[in-house]
């Protein structure tokens, strides 16, 4: 039986990729790094960052019409979605839709949420703490710590304030169905890490899935009414802060989040074939399956984002070479992915790779990740 071709576009596309083909497709990738691996899963072409976003659109339409999904960073850009989905037929959330889903003046009123957001031109108040947040942002680029006497009133520009919560940081995955959300699960996010040598509020990874407390699942009732409201249909995640056992919303992703892996490697099911059954219910997939275990995951995993200390250029060889020779197993989880080609030249700061583990416990998944992230540093010294 022939697969279903399957376009997918983002920032990386690697991941998804991955997880097209544990569902049946057959994907194409559009994304800006074109990595060793993604190249053994699928076609893929790479776009000049210089051109990002709106260079996919005429890479798209280079292509023969097929089904599409955008991956992380995209959904800051509805122009982009709707432009592409005029040839190719889109499998996420539409572009109509962003809009309000990534406001956070509009979802903040929606759900009541606990931290406070600031429109630019209004004043802060001393009495609480403010990060400064790009309207257009993802994977916490470009966020940063600020106060009233350094900042006492929101910079005119495409930023925000909102109010900053000490506190664990989490992912929550949903899926939203025809007949309603279901929380998938959720995992710890790695923010900030020094081990990893991401910026402060930088995306670093997910350790899970992680339990909570029932008290604190249903906490999500109100978000997810919302979420089905605005026209969320798929995969979505939510970023949230734990402050006192309340959820703080920091965030949403209205698309594949970087997290679903875990969950496929955890649990045996191949998440992407359940949301494209909303879009084609006639259509019929055949995933690749292992033992499934939705409600039952096997283990803790773990994903980290390494990114470069100084700048560098890619080794011909190293530890990740064996998960290079057998990335076409896509339920086989690799120690390393998103993988550099040899020789290449990375800026200090930017990523190079990304390290993957298991464990018993989410406190030795998470040690296991810094073990090789400090393998890498004197790989790289």
């Amino acid at each position: 039986m022939s697969r279903q071709p399957l376009l997918i576009v983002g920032a990386s596309g690697r991941a998804a990729a991955a997880s097209a083909l544990r569902a049946g497709f057959d994907p194409f990738v559009l994304d800006l790094f074109a990595d060793a691996d993604t190249e053994r899963l699928c076609p893929v072409r790479k776009l000049p960052m210089t051109e990002y976003p709106h260079g996919f659109v005429e890479l798209a339409r280079t292509l023969p019409p097929m089904p599409w999904m955008y991956t992380g960073g995209l959904e800051n850009y509805p122009d982009v979605v709707a432009a592409i989905s005029t040839s190719h037929p889109l499998r996420g959330v539409m572009a109509e839709n962003l809009e309000c889903v990534r406001d956070p003046f509009e979802w903040s009123r929606w759900l009541k949420a606990p931290l406070a957001v600031v429109r630019p031109g209004k004043l802060l108040t001393p009495d609480r703490q403010w990060i400064q947040k790009p309207l257009r942002g993802s994977a916490g680029l470009g966020v940063r710590m600020t106060t009233p006497p350094e900042w006492e009133v929101v910079s005119d520009g495409p930023f925000f304030a909102q109010e900053y919560a000490a506190g664990p940081s989490y992912s929550a995955l949903f899926h939203a169905l025809r007949e309603g959300i279901e929380l998938v699960g959720c995992s710890r996010q790695l923010v900030g890490e020094g081990g990893f040598h991401s910026r402060p509020f930088q995306y670093a990874g997910n350790v899970g899935p992680v339990p909570l407390p029932e008290p604190i699942r249903n906490q999500f009732q109100r978000i997810t009414w919302w979420c089905q409201s605005w026209g969320m249909i798929g995969l979505f995640g939510l970023d949230f802060v734990l402050r006192g056992g309340q959820v703080c919303p920091v965030e949403f992703n209205p698309r594949y989040p970087a997290s679903v892996e875990l969950y496929e490697y955890a649990t045996g099911v191949a998440l992407l074939s359940r949301q494209f059954r909303e879009f084609e219910p006639e259509a019929e997939f055949v995933p690749t399956l292992r033992d499934v275990r939705l409600d039952c995951p096997s283990g803790v995993f773990g994903k980290a984002i390494y990114y470069a200390p100084h700048s560098l250029i890619f080794p011909p060889s190293g530890p990740w070479d064996d998960s290079l020779a057998h990335c076409t197993d896509v339920w086989r989880r690799p120690d390393f992915a998103d993988i550099p080609h040899a020789g290449e030249e990375i800026a200090a700061g930017h990523p190079v790779c990304t390290i993957l583990t298991e464990a018993a416990t989410e406190i030795e998944c998470e040690a296991k990740l810094r073990e090789r992230a400090a393998e890498l540093d004197g790989l790289f010294a």
